[in-house]
């Protein structure tokens, strides 16, 4: 079977093959190449890819890559310089490889799979045993069939020495080469990588695949020997994939939601479900203080305008109590100990069973991104964002995703050291940063997303049902669900609060009202031009403020700034002239 190559993909291969004669007349063994995997899938399928990974058959892909740079050198071509990416077969990366850039076009190189496992050996030059295969053991060793196929640069023909990859991808069927409890075996991360290339491509997953990915072993080994930066890697490719709604079906099917949303230790998690009263705060402040700790800061009894932050203001305060407390306590206190301490006493006041460390109802997270997947297929979001984020990008899409897995662990935090003190954070920050290893970038907007959940479904409610909100009601919310880090992104601040109210209802009639609330509260911030909030500036700055009213800098300040603020959202038009006048007449009387 023949493979259409592009006008590149050919100069490169005739290279490739230009340096296999030079390697012969050198009197060494000429390599056979072979381009392994997701490529040859790929053109077969019709599609293009830049994924080329070149299999050497009689040496490191490595010691080949630094032959390829030579020979390019010495030919004045096109080469980057050749990295070697060590084996790591304790993550269960088993396979060194090198990567670089011929003829602009970035290559792996590696040698062929054996059957002999990759182990740590340091007699050996790389610290580890090296095992040249042959393409028949390479193929069964690889993930699935539709990935063990190549192609053979030398006679450029497709081969499938599995017998069964051509007539998967005609039959559409994930399936592994071998066994698939051995092949799992061999990496458990490919339990996820069966799960992306189905959803992605919109394949069946054969049997005995399926009930091997369930075993409890197979899991276990996924959990405990995979990096969990590959395991974030897969779920990054599933999101960006063509139906990450199916790939989270198959998450939650076959139980890996907990193994790759991984929570916090169990022993630094505080579930909070609703917001503490004023005698519950009371209570645990004087738990702490009868430890022997002198509270440095009263603890506030103002009620939070969120769920969660009164939370943190009690773990953040008893956090610094404890760092108070008497001499007759042990200086060497751990992290733990701490943590126990103030989990404890969190939980030992709390008395209503939802707002105690209860299972967590992981099934929020599946409901919420069907709710996701059908405000995309119909298009419901329009009718509250601007025409300026339609259609909805991929990579707002993947935010709202990852946002919408992680509903369940909205209200939810845990405790860690920060600096020498043990604080609290969203368990989603953990989720996100170390079971995941994900960017800053993901954990601020999750985090934001999550943290104003209340505020925003609060503030469309009252919006709805007086009907009668000025402009400044809208700008103030908007100027806090367009803070730093969302920004430009604050629309989907609307999507995953709608996603949050309807994910448990079925009544259309009833998703139908709550829809029109959406649109209502859209409509207004059209009406009064506000949907490029994130751009807002203060026409008056803390400095200028403070040498119109003859003050020095201090906490007033910032009080004076949020009256300007409002000032320019109830007055559009206002100049700085006019902003200024009105501010020294409304401060007149307070700075005498």
């Amino acid at each position: 079977m023949k493979i259409n190559l592009t006008q590149n993909e050919n100069k490169i291969f005739d290279t490739l093959r230009k340096v296999c004669n030079y390697i012969e007349e050198k009197g060494k063994e000429k390599p056979t190449l072979r381009i392994a995997g997701g490529w040859v899938r790929d053109k077969l399928l019709g599609l293009e890819s830049n994924d080329i990974d070149v299999a050497v058959d009689n040496m490191m892909g490595y010691d080949f890559a630094v032959l390829v740079r030579e020979y390019m050198l010495n030919n004045n071509l096109e080469v980057s310089h050749m990295a070697r990416v060590a084996a790591n077969p304790e993550k269960n990366k088993n396979m060194e490889t090198a990567t670089g850039k011929v003829l602009g076009q970035s290559l792996d190189f590696v040698n062929l799979r054996s059957d002999t496992p990759t182990v740590f050996d340091s007699s050996e030059p790389n610290g580890y045993t090296v095992n040249y295969g042959t393409p028949v053991v390479d193929a069964f060793r690889r993930d699935i069939t539709i990935n063990a196929l190549f192609y053979n640069i030398q006679t450029q023909e497709v081969e499938d020495f599995t017998k069964m990859g051509l007539d998967d991808l005609r039959n559409k069927i994930i399936r592994t080469p071998l066994p698939p409890h051995e092949t799992f075996n061999d990496d458990p991360l490919r339990t996820l990588r069966v799960i992306r290339f189905a959803s992605h491509f919109g394949y069946e997953i054969e049997k005995s695949v399926l009930e091997a990915i369930k075993d409890k072993d197979i899991q276990e080994m996924l959990s405990t020997h995979t990096s969990r930066s590959r395991i974030g890697e897969e779920l990054n490719k599933m999101l960006n994939g063509n139906d990450p709604l199916r790939a989270c079906e198959y998450l939650y099917d076959l139980n890996l939601y907990k193994i790759v949303f991984a929570r916090p230790p169990e022993n630094t998690v505080v579930t909070i479900r609703s917001a503490l009263s004023k005698d519950q705060v009371k209570k645990i402040q004087d738990q702490i203080q009868k430890k022997g700790s002198k509270s440095r800061n009263e603890l506030s009894e103002k009620k939070s305008t969120t769920e969660a932050s009164s939370t943190n203001n009690i773990i953040n305060n008893a956090t610094k109590n404890t760092n108070n407390s008497n001499t007759n306590d042990n200086a060497s206190s751990t992290m733990d100990e701490k943590i126990k301490h103030l989990t404890s006493t969190v939980e030992s006041i709390l008395e209503d069973k939802e707002t105690t460390k209860s299972e967590i109802d992981i099934s929020i997270g599946l409901k919420a991104v069907k709710a996701l997947h059908t405000i995309i297929e119909k298009e419901l979001y329009i009718s509250f964002i601007s025409k300026e984020y339609y259609p909805l990008s991929k990579k707002y899409i993947r935010f709202l995703y990852l946002a919408s897995l992680l509903l369940p662990y909205k209200k939810i935090t845990f405790l860690e050291r920060r600096r020498e003190a043990v604080k609290s954070a969203p368990a989603t920050v953990y989720i996100i940063r170390d079971a995941l290893t994900f960017s800053r970038e993901d954990i601020d907007t999750v985090s934001k997303l999550h943290s104003i959940l209340s505020e925003t479904q609060k503030v469309i409610n009252e919006s709805y049902e007086t009907k009668n909100k000025d402009r400044e009601f809208y700008g103030l919310y908007l100027l806090n669900a367009a803070a730093s880090p969302i920004k430009e992104k604050w629309p989907l601040t609307l999507i995953l609060s709608f996603i949050d109210e309807i994910y448990n209802i079925e009544d259309k009639n009833k998703i139908t009202e709550i829809h029109n609330k959406y649109k209502f509260f859209y409509d207004a911030i059209n009406k009064f031009n506000l949907d490029d909030i994130h751009h807002f500036q203060p026409i008056i700055n803390g400095k200028v403020a403070c040498k119109l009213l003859g003050i020095k800098q201090g906490p007033i300040v910032g009080e004076i700034l949020k009256s300007v603020v409002s000032w320019q959202l109830r007055n559009p038009e206002g100049t700085k002239e006019e902003c200024e006048r009105w501010l020294k007449e409304e401060m007149k009387d307070s700075m005498i």
